[in-house]
């Protein structure tokens, strides 16, 4: 009988412009024990390749050299030097934007000063925000993008938080022309779902991805023949697992008490790049209908939403 494969025999591949807190948020669900100690490790102190020699790192995480070894392949670089060129990169990010921020993911109370209180939650969320763009494969985004464009109805399913995030999709799609509608309540979800067709697009949106209520919705829609999309941070989930498409955002737990605040712009982060490409599939359709929601909102008195989608320009 042959032994289990060890989740560093074979290196990982990550697009080229995955920063090294990506690859260890992304690489986090499949590592063993010391692994996971040295990715906690790096998460909290992402200078240290570039200060500490390969033994010296694998002195401070308590694990041997040859599993500091298998732990660079898991990450996609070919050895240590790689590691540390991408840490370098990371930090030297960091660094720029030291201007508007402090320490990113620290613990906030009631006793910070007002300075120290604005400067962490803002660094908190603008490095959530990075994360996620370091961990968005924007493929997958445009050819989500495309279904929905091309598609005849679209349903999006939150619960919670989520659930505005999908109310506040659902209403940027359908300025620009797309006939979608957002669901929260599952027994009303579950009936939408199941009138669903092959020319539908279904979106689930969970930031811990296993939220029962939607997967259970995009369950029904996916077994009415919908396209999937998932909108998640953890690409193991049983949310992701559900989807033809999957959008990714950062793990909140990287960012401690702010967490669960950063989740939610994180998940809009998502949504609206997602609404931009969909809005630039077909612009002659999106400019005329969002002309038609703004002209219909002032005839009725009210202010409509500034712009509308934004011009793409061709080079």
């Amino acid at each position: 009988m042959g032994h289990p494969r060890d989740p560093g025999d074979e290196p990982s591949t990550f697009p080229a412009d995955f920063g090294l807190r990506a690859r260890l948020q992304a690489a986090q669900p499949r590592l063993t024990r010391g692994m996971a100690s040295l990715a906690a490790l790096l998460l909290e102190n992402p200078e240290l390749p570039i200060n500490l020699s390969s033994s010296g790192l694998a002195a401070r995480a308590g694990v041997s050299p040859p599993t500091l070894s298998r732990f660079c392949k898991v990450l996609g670089y070919g050895g240590y030097l790689q590691l540390r060129v991408g840490a370098a990169a990371d930090v030297g990010r960091s660094v720029a934007q030291d201007g508007l921020a402090g320490e990113p993911g620290a613990m906030v109370h009631p006793e910070m000063d007002d300075q120290e209180l604005l400067k962490t939650f803002l660094s908190t969320h603008v490095q959530a925000l990075q994360a996620s763009a370091d961990l968005t494969d924007l493929r997958q985004v445009r050819e989500a993008a495309q279904l929905i464009a091309e598609s005849s109805r679209v349903d999006v399913y939150g619960v919670g938080g989520s659930g505005s995030v999908a109310s506040g999709l659902v209403e940027r799609l359908f300025q620009v022309g797309i006939n979608a509608r957002s669901w929260s309540d599952l027994h009303m979800g579950a009936m939408s779902a199941a009138c669903l067709s092959s020319s539908s697009v279904a979106v689930g949106v969970s930031n811990s991805g296993v939220t029962t209520e939607t997967i259970t919705m995009l369950t029904v829609a996916r077994d009415a023949g919908a396209a999937t999309i998932a909108i998640t941070s953890d690409d193991r989930s049983p949310l992701a697992d559900l989807a033809d498409l999957l959008i990714r955002t950062a793990p909140p737990d990287d960012y401690r008490d702010l967490g669960q605040l950063t989740a939610s712009h994180t998940q809009v982060f998502a949504a609206d790049l997602l609404y931009l490409l969909v809005s630039w599939h077909d612009q002659e359709r999106s400019q005329e209908h969002a002309r038609r929601a703004r002209e219909a909102v002032t005839r009725l008195g009210g202010k409509p939403a500034p712009g509308g989608p934004a011009a793409r320009h061709r080079p």
